[in-house]
């Protein structure tokens, strides 16, 4: 079995984003991803221990559970983080994980936050997106820049620092002492929406299982209370009432 070294990883991200039509400069939509390659997924609050969760069933059968109790950026590196272990770690079945951690002690934990930084933040796409006057000798990455970065990228401010980093682009340390606090007030100085760096989302799930279930009930082959709770299970309550409107379309 291959031992995967970043280098490997970032190999794989790139390979990952091939099968998938998408180039090594642009961000990546990952709720898309997840619909086309048929991954269940469901948003549910988690508490603050956990970011997600990875399920893998025989070759077809995915799952993944994201902790939208998290800001939507940490959310997003959680999705990249959970894609490597259903599509990139071999005879993976199943992980409750703590992303973002960079821990070398997990190894698998720590290749699937490379992957995902890969995933998310290819270099060419960082690059691109950084004024040359910053990228030459002797130059800095502004706050803007930072800013736009994350803002195009979908992650958050410590997932960018950690990348810049790695790209020898910025010292972590003396970023992170710098521009780890007030992240909403930058952004909203700069005209940018705070919506990334907040908890909530807008899916309560991505795939199938819905239509699934309402297929066995209709079929007879799971009880109307078996339906029911299946969808319950997901945050879904199928008695809700709602005000129809007949005029809207």
């Amino acid at each position: 079995m291959v031992s995967f070294n970043d280098k490997i990883l970032e190999v794989r991200a790139t390979k990952f984003r091939d099968s998938l039509g998408i180039s090594n400069a642009d961000p990546i939509d990952l709720y898309k991803v997840l619909a086309e390659l048929n991954v269940v997924t469901n948003f549910r609050r988690m508490g603050p221990e956990f970011s997600g969760m990875a399920l893998k069933i025989g070759k077809d059968s995915k799952f993944i559970l994201v902790n939208s109790e998290q800001a939507r950026s940490r959310q997003h590196f959680t999705i990249g983080h959970e894609l490597y272990h259903l599509f990139v770690q071999p005879d993976f079945s199943f992980m409750l994980c703590k992303t973002g951690r960079f821990n070398k002690k997990d190894r698998e934990e720590y290749n699937a936050d490379v992957f995902s930084s890969f995933l998310l933040m290819p270099e060419v796409g960082v690059l691109s997106c950084i004024p040359e006057e910053e990228l030459a000798r002797g130059g800095q990455i502004s706050l803007p820049t930072i800013v736009k970065l994350e803002q195009h990228f979908g992650v958050s401010r410590r997932a960018l620092l950690v990348r810049l980093d790695k790209l020898g682009l910025i010292d972590y340390e003396g970023y992170s002492t710098q521009y780890l606090t007030g992240i909403k007030r930058s952004a909203n100085q700069l005209g940018y929406s705070t919506r990334l760096y907040e908890a909530g989302s807008d899916y309560n799930m991505i795939g199938d299982y819905g239509m699934v279930c309402k297929k066995l009930f209709e079929e007879e082959k799971i009880s109307e209370s078996h339906y029911f709770n299946l969808m319950f299970d997901i945050g879904v309550n199928i008695d809700q009432k709602f005000e129809e409107n007949d005029d809207e379309w």
